[in-house]
């Protein structure tokens, strides 16, 4: 028995310092959650997890600069958005002033007009800016256009679409909207029975604005004064990047089939009512809710995702009189910001217009039948009342005014508006319900048609009223190597990675997009000679804010791609710096109730080690 070495109170002491070491440290690994808290604890795994860190830190934030370059990129667009419709507007202006019926007084206010718009669009490009960054600077890129020769495969294909639509899609859109709307068919048919040829109509197959956004128009000339028809005035245009050729998949051929429909019906109307489709230029005018409204009445209102949301809700349904979400429906059509029948006009639009056709009808049950029987008493009663006001003759029609029968829609209405007829709420349902499968047009078979079908296949082209004579397509892209652009040169790059190494960089040219640039700054309509050269002047414009437009969405398509990419990699590298570095909790517990268990035994253990000296004690009494 000795008491200067008392071996076995050291050792247990040495014991109990470890595990209250090691104790310390499962503790301090469940405080922060990681398992790592310095560099002794896992040297080799700190230097991988800091540099996984670094890139995972970086690539969010470069994530973060593609959605700013994004924004910018939806910024120029919608900029030349309006560009675009100022320029057709001064198109429609040339073709007018170009008429020998004139008298120069004429020329001088419709030149009036033309000067304004000019002087929009050098405002709009020069204080357009993202984050005070002007987007069309005055050194920026001229935005010239070259032809292509294409390939022969790209050729054949947009030849083969030209084909499609001109031979069946255009003929067959054009008898079933006259066979459907037979007020529009007979005015059609009659004006047409003797000579055909002012109804002929012209299709280009060019890139409008990119992917999305436009994918067709169709439009007619009005000449003034009296608000006139133009002959042979009638003009389809399709957007080649939304439609390059029929190697389509099923959903794109049959959004293709409905925007002919829409735009087919937007050249009927325009060679019926003339005098009611300059927008907004007096109360006879048809809104443009009614129009866009009425032409999705035949390419569908459900088709591009416009009312999907209520397309959701009717699948929930048992039946078309199940109402058991009709609060949904409710709150659908009454949320307000650009959810009205003004602000979306292909949705709301086409709700406020099937609803007139209904309230129009002499029956109060729903069908297809019904909605159409009363969009016919609408149609007649605008070619029998040229002159009156559309309220005028649509309340009327329908009972109720414009103003009403849009509150109806936009709050969501779930009373009467008519005796006998059922509220707002009550038809969307019904609408929604029987649409399911299809699109809601009134040309198809039934409101649940849908897919490939909307159009037929029999109609002969020949024997249509309204016919495609000619057919433009366009193989045109941005020209940045010409000589003009010599001295110009003005880009914004992105930098879409965590490393300095230029492929992480996304250049984005910037293009001067003033009159000056898009070389009708000297154009006026002041003679027929000057009217009829600026048509071309007006043409290749809106030719070259296509072409900056469509390299905006690419560059748009192209970024977005890339952000996904980044945040996959942010997304896996997390999951494995996470398995370096963060503690398991589970483990970490288990670990230190062990630890906790061995440290009351190690002071248990040196309690009784610390008695041995009492013995000698002992023998000294």
């Amino acid at each position: 028995m000795v008491i200067q070495h008392n071996m076995q109170a050291s050792y247990a002491n040495m014991m109990t310092g470890i595990t209250t070491s090691e104790r310390a440290k499962t503790a301090e690994k469940l405080a922060s959650g990681y398992k790592i808290n310095r560099a002794a604890d896992n040297a080799a795994s700190l230097t991988i997890s800091e540099k996984m860190r670094r890139q995972m830190r970086g690539l969010t934030r470069a994530s973060s600069n593609g959605k700013d370059g994004i924004s910018m990129a939806q910024v120029a667009d919608g900029a030349l958005h309006e560009v675009h419709e100022m320029l057709q507007r001064c198109n429609v202006l040339s073709i007018q002033a170009a008429n020998g019926t004139l008298a120069p007084e004429d020329r001088i206010a419709i030149n009036n007009e033309i000067k304004q718009l000019k002087s929009e669009i050098n405002a709009i490009t020069s204080r357009t800016k993202f984050n005070e960054t002007p987007i069309f600077p005055k050194k920026g890129r001229l935005p010239r256009l070259t032809t292509l020769n294409p390939p022969s495969s790209v050729a054949n294909g947009m030849k083969y679409l030209a084909q499609k639509i001109s031979n069946e899609y255009f003929p067959n859109a054009v008898e079933q909207i006259l066979n459907s709307f037979s007020p529009m068919g007979n005015t059609v048919r009659t004006a047409a029975e003797n000579d055909k040829t002012p109804y002929y109509s012209t299709m280009t197959i060019n890139t409008i604005d990119g992917v999305d956004n436009v994918l067709a128009s169709m439009s007619a000339q009005i000449s003034w004064p009296g608000q006139n028809f133009t002959p042979g005035s009638l003009l389809l245009s399709v957007d080649k990047a939304d439609f390059p050729s029929l190697n389509l998949s099923q959903d794109k051929l049959s959004l293709l089939e409905s925007t002919v429909a829409h735009e087919v019906m937007h050249g009927v109307m325009a060679t019926v009512y003339p005098e009611r489709m300059n927008i907004g230029t007096g109360p006879e005018d048809f809104p443009l809710w009614f129009i866009e409204g009425t032409a999705q009445l035949s390419g569908g209102g459900y088709s591009s995702g416009w009312n999907s949301y209520l397309s959701s809700c009717a699948s929930t349904l048992s039946s078309a009189n199940d109402p058991s979400r009709d609060y949904n429906i409710a709150a659908y059509l009454s949320q307000g910001g650009q959810y009205t029948v003004d602000g979306r006009v292909y949705g709301h639009g086409y709700l406020a217009a099937a609803y007139a056709g209904y309230l129009a009808s002499d029956t109060n049950d729903f069908s297809k039948a019904t909605i159409l029987t009363g969009m016919n008493k609408i149609f007649q009663g605008f070619i029998d009342n040229k002159t009156d006001s559309f309220d005028t003759v649509l309340t009327s029609l329908i009972g109720i005014s414009e103003s009403d029968l849009k509150d109806c829609i936009n709050n969501g209405s779930y009373s009467s508006p008519a005796s006998g007829k059922m509220g707002a709420v009550e038809f969307v349902r019904r609408l929604s319900y029987e649409s399911l499968g299809g699109v809601g047009s009134l040309i198809t078979p039934s409101l649940s048609t849908g897919g490939t079908n909307i159009l037929g296949e029999t109609a002969k082209k020949n024997k249509q009223p309204i016919e495609i004579m000619n057919t433009t397509l366009g193989y045109v892209q941005m020209d940045l190597t010409t000589e003009n652009q010599k001295g110009r040169g003005s880009s914004i790059a992105l930098h879409l990675g965590t490393d300095a190494d230029m492929t992480n960089k996304v250049e984005i040219e910037l293009f001067d997009m003033s009159t000056d640039a898009l070389l009708i700054t000297d154009v006026n309509l002041l003679t027929e000679d000057n009217a009829t050269n600026a048509i071309d002047n007006f043409s290749n414009a809106i030719l070259m804010v296509s072409g900056v437009r469509s390299y905006f969405g690419a560059i748009q398509n192209r970024v977005e791609h890339t952000v996904y990419n980044l945040n996959n990699v942010v997304e896996n590298t997390t999951a494995a710096e996470s398995r370096l570095r963060d503690a398991d909790m589970a483990e970490e517990m288990v670990r230190l109730s062990t630890l906790n268990i061995l440290q009351q035994a190690g002071q248990s253990v040196l309690a009784q080690a610390n008695q041995t000296p009492q013995g000698v004690m002992a023998l000294l009494q």
